[in-house]
This record gives C-alpha cells, structure tokens and sequence, in this order.
C-alpha cells in the first residue's frame, strides 16, 4: 500500500475522534438524538480546525445504515462510501472552482429529486465564503424552502463574507483554535501509534508553528519524521522548519533599540541565507516581544511556556526597556502584521517593519530631554539623577503618589506625562503643563481616567488639568490644534518631533 499522509491518515472519522471542538460536537449530537435535524449547517474557523471533517462526520451520522445516529459505525457501506468521497448523495463542491450562477441553479435542480439509496442528499460546500453574490442570490430561494430531505453543510475561513440573508437561515457554529496542549497531545499519540520516539519540545516547537490547526501541525511532523527518522529532536525541528531562535530575536530587539538600521539588514540579511521564512519570523518575532510584556509586566513564568536557558535571554532583553517602552515597540510591530502577512515581497514588508520601529529610540531621546527643563527653558546637557528627574517632574511631593499609582495602573500615560514641564496640584485640582501640545492631546483623550484614578488617590473628586505653554493664547484659534486621525499618526508625531514643522490644514 502506497504512503499515506498523516494528516490522512489521522483524519477523524467519529465525533469522539475530534478534539478541541466539545460544545460543537455535543450540540450536533444532542440535536440527532433529539431528531432536530435543521436544513442548512455553517462550520467557520480558521484552516484545520475540522471544517470539512465536521461536515464529513455529519453526514454519515444523518446517512448512516444505523442511524440517524450519535455517532456513525463506520463499517456500513453507506459510511465507507463517504469516508472515500464516492457517496452519490453526499456532494463536496469546492465553491472556489464553482463560483458560476449556472452551477448553482444546476445544483439547485439536483436538490428537487431523491436521494438515490441515503436517507438525505447532502451537499457539502467547502470554501463557502468564494461563491459570488449571485451565487448566494441562486441558492437564497432552496435555502428558503427547501426538501424535507436535503441538507445543505457551508464551511469557511471567512465568514464575514457570507450574507447576511445566508446566516440567518443556516445554523452557525464558530469552531476555535485548538489549544497548544491539545495539539501537542494529539501529536504524541499520533507519534506513539507511528512509532516515532519525539522529545516532548520538538513537539511543542511544531505544535506552535501549526498555529491552532491540526492539519497543519500534522503535516510539519510529516516532514520532520522523513528528515530525523524514528527519533526527533528538538534540534531536528529546528534545522527542518527553520526556526527563528530565541538569541537572534533577542539581537534584533536589542538593534531596534539601539535605532541601529544596519545591524537590523545585516541580521535579516542572515535570516534569509539561512533560508526562513520571513512571515514566520515576523509572528515568531511578535511572540518574542509578547513574552518580553509578560516578563516586564511580572507574570508568572510557566505562562511563557520557553526553556531555562531562553528565559534568561528574555529576562536580560527586558531589563534594557521600561513597561511603557516595551508596550509601543509591541504596538509598532503588530501594527505591521497584516501587512507582513498578506504582503508579495515579504521580505521587503518586514524590512520596513523594522526599520519603522527602530525609529523610537530618538521618540524616547527627545522625551527624555523635555523631562528636566530648568528655568531657562533649554533641556538641560547633562543627564539629571534619578531623584533630581523625579523632584522636576513631579514639581510637588503631594503629587507623587499620584504618578507611581499611574505608572503601575496606565504605564502608557504615565509615559506621556514623563513629557511635562510641570506638575503641581492646587486644591482639588492637578495641573499638567507641557511645551508641546502633542504630548499633551493623548491625555486630554485620557482625561475621565485620569480624574478617575486621582479621586481614588486623594479619596475625593478631582479635577485633572492639561495646559500648554501657549493654552491661553491660542485656545479656539487654531482648527489644526483640534484632534485629528492625522495629527494623532505616529509616523507625523516623529517627523514633528525630529524636523519640527506644522501640519498644514489649507485646501490646495
């Protein structure tokens, strides 16, 4: 017998083989048992989730010699006909190949006849989300009303793209990511029952890279078997998959920090001999800088599920950046996500990435600089200590308080008014003073939670007050001072801040 894959293989094929879909599988079987057997079912889920395997399952359950039943036999004929795709009454259609209005008013005739020997004429339409508006329009009308015995099963990726007029007339189940235990569960009962003898974070590293899907994750195994043998490593996966390690993301944090553009091509430069695969390296990048969060945050450390030795790399990366700091290089990236995913030249898409986030090192050198402004008004040259930031910032000890709360409940905001010229509370009121009115727009946004958290702080209501250096002057004159989407862009924030400039609000 020829080689079998072993996402083939190990395809389930009864509603107990599935994992990581209990509510899905309990609900479809209660409604057999219960004969509420609806006309029209819609599976949606990210890819390899069981999809298709759910409809497949299905459909030999309703078609089944011995049913309708909880679960199918899997030895009447009925059964092994649709485990092999022969069944003449149950239809898969793949709806990217079967986009034409003329194919679904086709099917739509099918639908009137029948079933040639099975109790219902299924059709299983996988990659829903594909057919055509009208192709929808076509179907509305047998969905509408259609033969007590036809049952219409839609699988997709995307279902926002699906009709509206569709969904309200197909029962829906939302089908999730499996979990990484799961997964790397499945594969060590795959790899027993293969015979294969694979460390347990081999596993976990193929696990990962699957992303939530079964198919996927068994696929990379397949590969990884037919490079190592009978016996896997962690070192193996490593050497198959190309996996971006822990050290070079740690180098590539550290040169984003440093703002050094060179050191980050030269670093990508070595990625891509080494043959990676620039999208994997983005998300594995994003995880990096994730786990870099929880660290600095002080969660615990089974929650980054990462070696002893790749726990201290992550801990001695995070020691070079503060909480706030770590937020907006998180920000930065994930912002690029999609662009990096969907993008043709991908290497070219993460290059920019990069080199875009290693822009806020001199954001950070300028915030710096504005923290002391002694009474000449020019930063000063030499760096303050730690104490003289602190008195120059804050302005008054009645305030300090308010600042360390802030820092630890709204880090980004206290990062913001690191930013002020000075601070003082007069009353039941805090007033911010800040030279650029940029700094000072995300806290006026901001404002009901800082009046919030300050009330919590002095046990009463208080009044938080941003000011500028020219408030008084300028209030209401000037339209380009309001908020805009533009204003607001970090790209247009650091071109003002390093080129200084105004944003011109004239129609040309």
């Amino acid at each position: 017998m020829s080689y079998q894959a072993l996402a083939r293989k190990y395809r389930p094929q009864t509603f107990g083989d599935i994992i990581g879909q209990e509510t899905v599988v309990r609900t479809l079987q209660n409604a057999i048992e219960q004969k509420r057997i609806h006309h029209a079912y819609l599976f949606a889920g990210v890819r390899g989730v069981g999809k298709t395997t759910l409809a497949r399952i299905l459909s030999k359950a309703l078609n089944c010699t011995h049913g309708p039943a909880p679960e199918p036999d899997n030895t009447c004929s009925i059964c092994s006909e649709i485990t092999e795709g022969i069944d003449m009454d149950v239809r898969e259609i793949d709806a990217a190949t079967y986009t034409g209005v003329d194919n679904v008013r086709e099917l739509r005739e099918v639908t009137q006849f029948q079933p040639a020997r099975d109790r219902y004429r299924i059709f299983i339409i996988d990659e829903a989300h594909m057919l055509s508006k009208e192709s929808w329009n076509a179907l509305l009308k047998i969905l509408e009303e259609p033969p007590p015995f036809v049952v219409f099963m839609f699988a997709t990726t995307e279902i926002q793209k699906v009709p509206q007029t569709i969904l309200s007339r197909v029962q829906k189940f939302m089908l999730r990511k499996i979990t990484l235990d799961e997964l790397i569960g499945r594969l060590e009962q795959i790899a027993k029952k293969e015979g294969i003898d694979a460390e347990r974070e081999a596993l976990e590293i193929i696990a990962r890279r699957g992303e939530g899907s079964v198919r996927d994750s068994l696929s990379l195994l397949d590969q990884v078997i037919a490079f190592s043998g009978r016996a896997i490593s962690a070192a193996d996966v490593a050497a198959v998959l190309g996996l971006s390690d822990t050290n070079f993301f740690a180098r590539v944090v550290k040169l984003i920090g440093e703002g050094d553009h060179a050191g980050i091509l030269d670093a990508l430069d070595e990625a891509s001999a080494s043959g990676r695969d620039f999208k994997m390296l983005y998300r594995d990048l994003l995880n990096f800088v994730r786990n870099l969060l929880l660290i600095a945050g002080g969660a615990k450390e089974s929650t980054l599920s990462v070696s002893p030795e790749d726990l201290a790399t992550i801990r001695s990366v995070a020691e070079n950046f503060s909480y706030s700091e770590l937020l907006r290089l998180a920000n930065l990236l994930l912002r690029d996500d999609e662009t990096v995913r969907d993008a043709e030249h991908q290497r070219l898409a993460v290059e920019i990435a990069l080199l875009k986030a290693a822009t806020f090192p001199r954001l950070k050198a300028v915030e710096e600089a504005l923290r002391v402004v002694p009474a000449s008004g020019r930063p000063s040259e030499r760096k303050p200590s730690k104490a003289a930031e602190t008195a120059a910032l804050h302005g008054a000890d009645d305030v300090q308080s308010l600042f360390e709360r802030l820092q630890k409940a709204r880090p980004l905001l206290a990062g913001y008014l690191a930013g002020a010229k000075t601070m003082r509370k007069e009353g039941n009121r805090v007033i911010w003073t800040f030279d650029d009115a940029h700094l000072a727009q995300p806290l006026l946004d901001a404002k009901a939670s800082l009046e919030q958290i300050a009330a919590e702080v002095y046990g009463g209501p208080t009044s938080i007050q941003i000011e500028t250096v020219a408030t008084a002057a300028s209030a209401g004159s000037r339209s380009e001072e309001r908020p805009s989407a533009l204003r607001e862009d970090p790209v247009v924030k650091a071109f003002q801040k390093h080129l200084g400039g105004e944003i011109d609000s004239r129609k040309r």
